[in-house]
């Protein structure tokens, strides 16, 4: 059986398992097992399944992904991302559409000590999108700046999106995390411009009634620029957030308790990298033990019962997705010696050099491919599939593997937000109740800013590589 068979038989093995939600990590493992079967025998198949699960998982690196799982997990347990968020609004509330900055401040704080775009849209945009319904914001526009802004969190360091690229393409992974600052830094600033000027025309003014608010919005809610009155979801949404978080309870000691918590956590883990006094994975630990003295300060004045449920869901949260994690990285390594095997690396090489393209052209080509990628395969999925294809090729041509390994994340968040699968919508949406078809209506135009971001990266490298080349790490 001819090769280009055996790719063709393994690719339709492929989606038809993931169109019957098949597990990511069984629909690789079943795959690249059959396609070792058709290319060998059932003997290497064997072999495979043997050897893999340890290999692919028996290595120091790897650690710091639980522990930055783990820091993330301690610091949604300890209530941080409901301080964070209400230290954001405090500060910039007054101005028309600082309730949408504020949402990014709080989305970009929390990333930086979870790494995690879904866990930050679902648990800031449960607190923010009530809140700034009530003050007028239209829902496509609320809810399009909570899952924009929570792809912050696959960028911004600590991240596990950028640990796997490293890993994956063997890369520095220090390197790599503090390429991402910059550019994590620069999206948010474009972001907030955006709603600052937006918000001068969607954003009630301050001073008006919010009765007149409600009934404006739902007097033009056919045209879809004002958004309607907030439904039952929303109400409910306002109730539950209430609850969790109320700026009467709070005081502003502790509030601002957690952007210490949050400086404290991110300077550990910059600074440790930074000046070489951890490595990458020691600097994960120690945020992780950062965090667990977080989790411990602010969640005992509830009483220990409290405090033990915290913890232990923090551990039983850590174990899960680790375990996710780990698994999809044994699945696609079976798939990946499949490729190896079947040559599709070299031969998928081959093909863009006989292309005769200028390289940034192949480049562009290779990151509007990771878009459509985004919209059926979840982040780890296309890391682990496309990178050990695609590194060699931007390599070869000569361009640096930290300034692409930025675009290639980038290119991922704008995946998180686009139709059909965009994760993040659909996360906002379920936590908010805004129906998930305004979500993508309201992230449409963060795409474009998402897009001007990447072409400044590609245009100007050194925003990219100007701090890793300094931090030499």
């Amino acid at each position: 059986m001819s090769v280009d068979v055996v790719l063709l038989i393994v690719g339709a093995v492929f989606v038809i398992l993931l169109l019957s939600e098949c597990p990511v990590a069984f629909t690789l493992a079943a795959s690249g097992s059959l396609g070792v079967m058709l290319l060998r025998n059932a003997g290497v198949v064997g072999a495979t399944l043997r050897d893999i699960p340890y290999s692919s998982t028996a290595s120091y690196s790897l650690s710091i992904i639980p522990m930055y799982i783990l820091l993330g997990m301690f610091a949604l347990n300890g209530r941080l991302a409901e301080r964070i968020y209400l230290v954001a609004s405090r500060s910039f509330g007054r101005l028309r559409g600082g309730l949408g900055v504020a949402t990014v401040g709080a989305c970009a704080g929390f990333a930086a000590v979870t790494g995690s775009s879904v866990a930050t849209a679902a648990t800031i945009g449960r607190l923010s999108i009530s809140e700034m319904r009530l003050h007028g914001y239209p829902a496509p526009f609320a809810a399009g700046i909570v899952a924009a802004a929570g792809t912050l969190g696959v960028l911004i360091p600590p991240s596990v999106v950028l640990v796997f690229y490293g890993i994956l393409a063997r890369e520095s992974i220090g390197q790599l995390l503090v390429a991402g600052i910059i550019p994590g830094v620069l999206s948010a600033l474009l972001y907030i411009v955006y709603i600052l000027t937006r918000g001068q025309t969607l954003v009630a003014a301050e001073e008006a009634r919010l009765a007149d608010v409600l009934a404006g919005e739902a007097a033009t809610a056919s045209d879809g620029e004002t958004g309607g009155a907030p439904d039952a979801n929303v109400d409910a949404g306002a109730a539950e957030a209430s609850n969790q978080v109320s700026p009467a309870r709070e005081s502003r000691w502790t509030t601002l308790r957690a952007v210490g918590w949050i400086a404290t956590i991110f300077a550990i883990i910059i600074t440790g990298i930074y000046t070489g006094q951890f490595t990458v994975v020691e600097s994960g630990a120690m945020g992780a033990l950062v965090a667990l003295v977080m989790l411990i300060t602010e969640v005992r004045r509830s009483g220990g019962a409290r405090l033990w449920h915290a913890i232990r869901e923090s551990l039983l949260d850590t174990a899960s997705i680790t375990s996710m994690a780990f698994a999809i990285l044994v699945g696609a390594s079976i798939f990946t010696i499949f490729l190896v095997m079947a040559r599709v690396p070299m031969r998928f090489t081959e093909w863009v050099v006989g292309l005769q393209l200028p390289p940034i052209v192949v480049v562009i080509i290779i990151l509007a491919a990771l878009i459509p990628l985004g919209m059926a395969l979840e982040t780890l999925s296309i890391i682990i599939i496309t990178v050990p294809l695609i590194h060699p090729v931007v390599t070869g041509l000569g361009y640096d593997a930290v300034w692409f390994g930025i675009l290639f994340v980038k290119m991922i968040e704008i995946g998180l937000v686009t139709p059909p699968v965009g994760m993040n919508a659909y996360v906002v949406s379920g936590a908010s109740g805004v129906p998930v078809e305004k979500t993508f209506r309201g992230v449409a135009p963060f795409v474009l800013i998402d897009i001007v971001t990447v072409a400044l990266l590609i245009a100007f490298p050194a925003i990219t590589l100007w701090l890793p080349r300094l931090a030499d790490v």
